[in-house]
């Protein structure tokens, strides 16, 4: 798997203005705080609050942003919009999906971030 099935990199970039030490450093705080944005969402949907499971997933939606990511990012807008309109029967379905797409941005930052260590 490369990382252009799962984010785009160019697009990531750009947004930093080419910087790769900034784009480096986005990816460690992301790998660091996505997991737990994560358990903050499944939490809150565990106790069945909506309104948690829409605030939390909108923070995470904006870290994801940074990555142009667009499928962890539409797992996230679908399981946000779902909470707000109050349906956890579906939001669980929407965790589920997020939680995947989410791990396979993580592990394809990851894989850029080293291979950027590795030059």
């Amino acid at each position: 798997m490369t990382h252009d099935s799962v984010f785009n990199l160019d697009e990531a970039l750009a947004r930093v203005d080419h910087d790769r030490e900034t784009f480096d450093m986005m990816v460690e705080l992301f790998v660091e705080h996505g997991p737990k944005d994560l358990a903050e969402v499944k939490a809150a949907l565990d106790l069945q609050n909506a309104v948690g499971v829409a605030r939390s997933s909108h923070r995470l939606k904006g870290a994801i942003l940074q990555f142009c990511a667009p499928a962890a990012l539409h797992a996230c807008k679908a399981l946000e919009e779902t909470a707000k309109a109050g349906d956890l029967l579906h939001a669980g379905k929407r965790y589920t999906t997020l939680e995947q797409e989410l791990l396979r941005l993580l592990n394809a930052l990851r894989l850029e971030r080293d291979k950027g260590l590795a030059a």
